[in-house]
């Protein structure tokens, strides 16, 4: 499997480098202020070289474990586009086989630092970890476990543990007993914790729980005097 990992990689490498454009590369570090570094490769390319890949290496046939294990070695890597092909691996091709006993292989990108700037590490929240959440059975404890990341030593789990929600806050369903209780339960947790990358998952969380929970969000902030100015005013911007 390591063999073949590494041939994978480096295919997707030379694939993507094929495709990268000076001037992409140039605006995306400036707008990441240099927190992360680009090839230059637009999203349609990425996800074009990963499905082409997924066919050409038989993936579709392969244990999930050893699609996870391939995705977290291009998290590993240091441009973007590379780490975005590990996200995209995971979404597009392996989320239907992705199960509850999996959730500590979720989190491992993120708690060894491998996805640790706010644009790679919102992109798995919002692709891959949400609709995991609910993508098939014991949708509360897959949820519980994500949620359980916001006591991670991790910032950027920490984020992810109430990113993940995002979507889910937004579109105003109550997934099971409890689950509003669970959001403002991670809410409570990243508010507390003075980084700027948990105060405004904080914000953001709360800002799209608003649209149905108004009165909930109120009340949240108004108690948490301790929310940065920034997730303060994100949280309120539909009030």
């Amino acid at each position: 499997m390591k063999k073949r990992v590494a041939s994978f990689v480096s295919t997707l490498s030379d694939e993507l480098e094929r495709r990268a454009d000076p001037a992409t590369k140039e605006w995306w570090e400036r707008y990441l202020k240099g927190e992360a570094a680009f090839r230059g490769v637009k999203m349609a390319a990425v996800r074009s070289v990963v499905a082409s890949l997924w066919v050409e290496a038989d993936l579709e046939a392969s244990p999930v474990e050893d699609v996870l294990d391939l995705a977290h070695e291009c998290m590993r890597q240091k441009q973007s586009e590379d780490k975005l092909a590990g996200v995209l691996l995971l979404a597009e091709h392996a989320l239907d086989k992705l199960r509850l006993q999996h959730c500590d292989a979720l989190a491992q990108p993120l708690a060894d630092g491998s996805l640790a700037d706010w644009n790679v590490v919102d992109w798995y929240c919002v692709k891959v970890l949400g609709p995991f959440i609910t993508a098939g059975a014991n949708c509360s404890k897959r949820a519980y476990s994500i949620a359980s990341w916001r006591m991670a030593t991790s910032l950027w789990q920490r984020r992810a543990s109430t990113v993940a929600f995002v979507n889910h806050a937004s579109a105003g369903v109550e997934l099971f007993t409890g689950f509003t209780d669970l959001l403002l339960k991670i809410c409570e947790a990243n508010a507390a914790d003075p980084a700027r990358w948990t105060q405004t998952s904080v914000g953001w969380l709360l800002r799209e729980l608003s649209k149905h929970k108004r009165g909930v969000v109120q009340r949240f902030v108004e108690q948490h005097v301790e929310l940065s100015k920034e997730a303060r005013k994100n949280a309120l911007k539909y009030m």
